[in-house]
């Protein structure tokens, strides 16, 4: 079950996405795109790869492997920075470092626009 944080986070990644879609990217795009991003960041890149999973879950990231897997074959911009925010901080979980993670993640690589609608809905 998730925890409340965590099903806050979703909710308001499901409304950014439902007013401003971020982009969904084949395999190949998201994993050069999450490369740059781990090495603009400092961080060894993760691998990405496609793997069956329960229908409510559309990603997890793997620290002890640095693997990101996704379930759909087109992720979104939104999805891969949220998994790889969880591989770049130190608690796991959905709480205050992560978020502000994922808003930064979202202002560098998505927009400034998407990050302040994020953050809004993330209060």
């Amino acid at each position: 079950m998730a925890s409340s944080e965590a099903l806050r986070v979703y909710a308001a990644e499901d409304a950014l996405e439902n007013s401003s879609p971020t982009r969904a990217l084949s395999m190949n795009d998201a994993r050069a795109w999450i490369t740059t991003i781990a090495e603009n960041e400092d961080l060894d890149p993760p691998a990405l790869v496609r793997h069956k999973m329960s229908s409510d879950l559309l990603g997890l990231a793997f620290s002890d492997e640095w693997c990101i897997a996704v379930r759909k074959a087109k992720p979104t911009q939104l999805l891969l920075l949220h998994e790889l925010a969880h591989l770049a901080c130190a608690n796991k979980g959905h709480g205050a470092e992560f978020q502000r993670q994922l808003v930064e993640y979202v202002r560098k690589y998505v927009s400034i626009t998407h990050a302040a609608e994020l953050a809004q809905l993330l209060k």
